[in-house]
């Protein structure tokens, strides 16, 4: 029987009459984040909240802040876009903390307040939602959002696979595989400076025997542009500057003629390049945080995966 009890009183307790009401302060010009008060002390950051406002639900949404009984949320789910078009600064608004199931909302895809160790975390439940920044949060989240950028974070670090153009030993082109590290820095919305290095060894060359490294150190400037299905197009520019050697190239070893050693040594110097370079970066969306990257360039043909931070 007191189990029974118990279980209507936890019910009672979500019923509008008795939901704390708090005010909204601050909305972002996206309407994405909100700033209520918590002068109820009714929830935490972390949790799972719905606005009630005339006993209906409007939205769903994470507390990503707090701070002295002011809370930043982030809307997750719109129930109600004429209850929604009504919320404005200075509006009251109920807090259902958690389970809002009281109000039997018919919603597919809700978002569910999972719990694994005991830490909230949210749920994704298909693949839009990995890329869906509503979803997944950064514990530092700004309240208001800069919508100029296309990429929000400033970091992008890639590790990458390419060609890069040289000569062989007759004096034709040739490319040649290289391993690279990139670094990109985004010092202005949507504006980006990038370090590249690589490093390769070409085996029997200037000539055969002979081992030559190669290594390519590249800095650009890129504009990212927004394309479709979570990708982006960065047009660049920049300076290149490969460097070749070789210990044994163009040295007398008693058996290569002089004729051989000068051809080495013209060798070894078409290798080297200092040049403006030209070309495109191509970032594919995998997850959140991760990219697919292409350059496909005047300085190199590479493909590699990119972290952001």
């Amino acid at each position: 029987m007191a189990q029974v009890v118990d279980e209507l009183d936890a019910t009672a307790s979500v019923a509008p009459s008795n939901l704390p009401t708090e005010k909204i302060q601050s909305i972002s010009p996206s309407k994405r984040i909100f700033l209520i008060t918590n002068s109820n002390n009714s929830f935490e950051r972390g949790d799972y909240i719905s606005l009630v406002l005339n006993s209906k639900i409007v939205a769903r949404a994470l507390t990503a802040k707090m701070q002295n009984e002011i809370a930043g949320i982030k809307i997750l789910r719109i129930h109600s876009l004429a209850l929604w078009n009504t919320l404005k600064v200075g509006s009251e608004v109920q807090i259902v903390r958690g389970d809002d199931s009281y109000f039997n909302r018919p919603v597919k895809k809700e978002t569910a307040d999972l719990k694994e160790g005991g830490k909230n975390k949210s749920k994704i439940e298909d693949e839009d939602d990995l890329y869906s920044e509503t979803k997944i949060l950064d514990d530092d989240l700004s309240m208001e959002e800069n919508k100029n950028r296309a990429i929000k974070n400033d970091n992008l670090v890639t590790g990458s696979y390419g060609r890069l153009e040289g000569v062989n030993n007759d004096g034709a082109a040739q490319y040649y595989g290289q391993f690279m590290a990139q670094w990109a820095y985004q010092i202005e919305d949507n504006i980006w400076i990038e370090g590249v290095y690589g490093q390769g060894v070409i085996n029997d060359f200037p000539a055969l025997g002979l081992d030559t490294v190669i290594r390519n150190i590249t800095f650009r400037a890129k504009y990212t542009v927004t394309a479709p299905l979570y990708s982006y197009v960065q047009p660049y520019i920049g300076y290149q500057m490969v460097t070749a050697k070789s210990d044994s190239a163009g040295v007398p070893d008693g058996i290569a003629t002089q004729e051989q050693l000068n051809q080495e040594t013209e060798l070894m110097n078409k290798m080297e390049k200092n040049r403006p370079v030209f070309g495109i970066t191509l970032l594919k969306r995998l997850v959140p945080g991760w990219f697919v990257k292409a350059d496909l360039g005047t300085d190199i043909m590479n493909l590699g995966l990119t972290l952001e931070f």
